[in-house]
């Protein structure tokens, strides 16, 4: 019961951050040129997820596949070891010698896919003349990344564990703001409208005002 208490305790103090990151990704966009070939072609490249999966196929393994993956990453980085890897068309599960909220959470926010796409163009671009193929890799990039947060939002609506073990409200809350800090992270690297370091600094100012506004009403 006090577990629960402090978990839900945690995550109302974490909602004036949500807000303020929602508030600074907004006006980091406001600086982005939309009419400019490379916004047109990532949000193209978004958007052409949907209809893909209408159209043809839903990816279920090729997503539960780099879920996994983030999981293993994660449980790597943190020293633990995995005794057991299963992926299948009907999802995956990965058992691990450690576990945390990094772990069970990183899949949700980690766009494994395009982190790996934008891995394999780096290493192709450094031995091949690959620059003419830069449009199909903003396309590309960006249908990834709706791979990742269309299929983020449909896993979180079932009951999964990772996320009931560290508390549904804070998890869902952590995931959003975590996404939000991605996105803006490759944006930035993609555009030299978005800057990275405007959009942590807003942030922090922005959340700062909501909770010594909220306080300020509260003790007077």
């Amino acid at each position: 019961m006090l577990s629960k208490v402090i978990k839900i305790t945690i995550a109302l103090l974490f909602i004036p951050i949500a807000i303020a990151a929602t508030r600074a990704f907004f006006g980091s966009l406001d600086s982005l040129a939309f009419v400019n070939i490379n916004s047109f072609l990532l949000i193209g490249g978004f958007f052409a997820y949907p209809v893909f999966r209408i159209v043809f196929v839903k990816p279920t393994y090729f997503y539960a596949l780099g879920h996994e993956v983030v999981h293993v990453l994660a449980t790597w980085l943190c020293g633990g070891k995995v005794t057991s890897f299963h992926v299948s068309q009907r999802g995956g599960e990965v058992t691990t010698t450690k576990t945390n909220s990094f772990i069970r959470l990183s899949p949700y926010f980690v766009p494994i896919h395009a982190i790996f796409l934008s891995m394999v163009y780096a290493a192709l671009f450094s031995i091949l003349n690959l620059s003419r193929f830069f449009n199909e890799f903003l396309f590309l990039m960006g249908f990834t990344i709706g791979l990742h947060i269309f299929m983020t939002i449909e896993t979180m609506k079932t009951s999964q564990p990772d996320i009931m073990k560290t508390g549904y409200f804070f998890s869902v809350l952590f995931i959003y703001v975590a996404n939000i800090f991605v996105l803006i992270s490759i944006l930035s690297v993609i555009s030299k409208q978005i800057s990275f370091v405007n959009f942590v600094k807003n942030t922090f100012v922005l959340s700062k005002d909501i909770y010594l506004s909220f306080f300020g009403k509260l003790f007077t």
